[in-house]
């Protein structure tokens, strides 16, 4: 299954000099099991693995971590897999 998302642009106000951030949240039903795994695009090179609320050589505030380990800048390609299947 492949999904597609297309966005229509952003309006930034050049008085805040300053770009925005773009996320999109993703919710898998009926029994999908990612077993916390996906990956990501590493700047065009190839796919790196990365581990839902995990990163390597960074220990978060405990009370910020659900979020800020969760955030990777993806350029063009992100994918999960069924880990049952």
């Amino acid at each position: 299954m492949q999904f597609t998302v297309e966005l229509n642009g952003v309006s930034i106000d050049k008085r805040e000099n300053r770009g925005k951030d773009v996320i999109v949240r993703w919710k898998m039903f009926d029994g999908f099991n990612s077993s916390n795994k996906f990956w990501t695009d590493s700047n065009g090179l190839g796919m790196m693995e990365r581990t839902l609320s995990h990163k390597q050589d960074y220990n978060p505030d405990a009370k910020w971590s659900n979020i800020s380990s969760n955030y990777y800048p993806v350029d063009s390609a992100i994918f999960i897999r069924d880990q049952t299947n």
